[in-house]
């Protein structure tokens, strides 16, 4: 079952509603922060379920900004300079397969910032992005 962005980070805040004064501030994300490589492999290890509901909400983004930049390529005259600049940003995008699940979408995810911990101090939404691409690389035709 997917989840929408905005159930994604409903359930992002449920932990810090939950937590009482004893809880360590740290376990719980902070909305407008954020997410490094290094958190997202903590949240793998710790867990699961939070790790799964991020790279979700990341998914649910690339596919809406994916059906937006097909628009505006579709809507855009080949021979126009922003055609160009549309194509540009799927140079090595990723191109998930229908039958992903969120499970198996998590456990590649988790095991890239496991293999490429000598990058877990960037943005965890390019390290996720970086192992769909290696993971499923979207084929010319």
């Amino acid at each position: 079952m997917r989840l929408s962005l905005s159930v994604a980070a409903l359930l992002l805040l449920l932990p810090q509603v939950a937590l009482s004064e004893e809880a360590p501030k740290e376990a719980t994300p902070i909305i407008g922060h954020l997410v490094t490589g290094k958190q997202l492999d903590e949240w793998c290890e710790e867990d699961r379920t939070l790790a799964s509901v991020y790279i979700q909400g990341i998914l649910d983004e690339a596919q809406r900004t994916k059906n937006l930049t097909i628009r505006a390529t579709k809507q855009t005259p080949k021979n126009s300079s922003r055609y160009e600049h549309y194509l540009q940003q799927f140079v090595g995008a990723f191109c998930l397969p229908p039958d992903l699940s969120n499970a198996k979408a998590t456990a590649i995810a988790c095991k890239w910032m496991a293999e490429h911990s000598w990058q877990l101090e960037r943005p965890a939404s390019s390290l996720i992005a970086r192992s769909y691409k290696f993971a499923f690389p979207c084929l010319e035709e």
